[in-house]
């Protein structure tokens, strides 16, 4: 290995260092929204020069993890409804084709898996496990992603989660309240049949075209439905504090 190509394997091992360590610390609440990420502080933590964190601060302001603003400079990204149900309309869609474009390469052994985790999620509904209940989700989508031909989408919709993740710890708090209302009969249900909808129409042989495009309407009506609760919850707040 030359020494060019060596140093410039050796500044993207520190970028990735510096990412790896940023987004670890906002997906754990280590960072608040609002905090400022301040360069210096973050490179004598990890014992690098300030260049590859700003490089990663960067990435990170690209997945709309971090901001800058004129005044503070890079800052957490804050609670904002709005862009959870934006970043939530583009999962409905990027979902939609990865489960459709998936259907042919489905196997029985895939079948029976996603019987499996959706029986496993049913258990964790009844016990209001949502732990138990976020992890069967990701492992149900999990086999259909690897079946899916187009790896690249596959990848913006891990990414994607994670910033979804993100937003929602800030603006659902996980509250007994928000635990029943995720968790809910109704709604849980809902999921549970819309998973079973899925496996049926794999069955089935459904075409590709109308498994992407039942999963991305039920998405972006999930998507509605919570818009609306978080709106009236925002309300009733506000009602409280003026009372």
């Amino acid at each position: 290995m030359t020494r060019g190509v060596a140093s410039a394997a050796e500044a993207t091992s520190k970028q990735q260092l510096a990412y790896d360590y940023i987004k670890e610390g906002i997906d754990r609440g280590l960072y608040a929204p609002k905090q400022r990420l301040v360069i210096d502080t973050l490179a004598k933590e990890l014992s690098i020069s300030p260049v590859p964190v700003r490089e990663a601060i960067r990435r990170l302001e690209a997945e709309s993890l971090v901001i800058f603003s004129k005044n503070s400079g890079a800052i957490v990204a804050g609670a904002d409804p709005d862009l959870w149900a934006e970043q939530m309309e583009l999962l409905a869609v990027l979902e939609g084709y990865v489960t459709g474009a998936a259907a042919p390469r489905i196997t029985g052994a895939d079948i029976k898996q996603l019987k499996a985790v959706n029986g496993e999620m049913a258990k964790a509904l009844a016990s209001f496990d949502l732990v138990g209940w976020t992890q069967g989700n990701l492992d149900f989508h999990a086999v259909i992603n690897r079946r899916c031909p187009n790896a690249s989408i596959v990848d913006q919709i891990g990414q994607l989660r994670s910033r979804i993740a993100m937003i929602n710890r800030f603006i659902q708090p996980r509250t007994e309240a928000t635990i029943l209302h995720t968790l809910g009969r109704d709604s849980g249900k809902s999921t549970l049949a819309g998973h079973g909808w899925i496996i049926e129409a794999y069955l089935s042989g459904k075409s590709s075209s109308e498994i992407e495009a039942h999963v991305r309407t039920n998405i972006l009506m999930l998507t509605e439905e919570t818009r609306r609760n978080l709106s009236n919850s925002h309300d009733r707040r506000v009602s409280r504090s003026l009372e």
